[in-house]
């Protein structure tokens, strides 16, 4: 009985999905570089022995030119990154006109762009903003794909804004009965 090709295709499939969600950090402006490497270690081995590992940014590479373009876009000023994970799985990344505007203690960043065949649009308000931090915000989401609509509405969550952009996930039923959850990072326009 061979137990390790369960683990070794677990580890596969964590360092495809690890891989795709490093690459979307890396488009944020100023993202710092992480090197990390999976476990790969033997029955028998000791822990302390050293092992060979597969740098990330090459994993991430192969993970990269074997799909389809995620979106395009190099990041900064006017960018969005999304990473819808329900009711389908979409992540990527566009350069857009990404709205940053504040009026007295309100702040509102909206955005708008097509990552694999989805238009994404999102408009994050905050009530009580007095500059960068954390925030209680309401949150609209909407996502058309070639077979479906979905959107969710004022959806209460928790959005970090920084001097020049922000992000926030989210989790809410759409009036479709299906759950529209994921995460929205922005870069306001120049």
């Amino acid at each position: 009985m061979n137990l390790q090709a369960p683990v070794r295709r677990g580890l596969a499939t964590a360092t495809v999905a690890g891989a795709a969600l490093l690459t979307i950090a890396a488009c944020q402006p100023g993202a710092r570089v992480v090197t990390a490497a999976p476990a790969t270690a033997t029955a028998g081995q000791a822990a302390d022995q050293p092992t060979s590992t597969t740098p990330v940014s090459a994993a991430a590479s192969a993970a990269a030119t074997s799909t389809d373009a995620v979106g395009k876009g190099a990041g900064g000023p006017g960018s969005l990154t999304v990473a819808i994970t329900s009711p389908v799985a979409v992540s990527g990344h566009v350069d857009t006109v990404v709205s940053c505007q504040t009026a007295g203690a309100r702040y509102v960043a909206s955005a708008s762009g097509s990552v694999h065949g989805y238009a994404v649009s999102d408009v994050v308000r905050v009530a009580g903003y007095h500059g960068p931090g954390s925030y209680q915000a309401s949150v609209t989401v909407s996502m058309t794909g070639p077979d479906a609509h979905y959107a969710v509405t004022a959806v209460p969550a928790t959005a970090q804004v920084t001097a020049t952009g922000g992000d926030v996930s989210f989790s809410a039923t759409s009036t479709g009965g299906r759950t529209l959850a994921g995460s929205i990072a922005w870069a306001c326009s120049a």
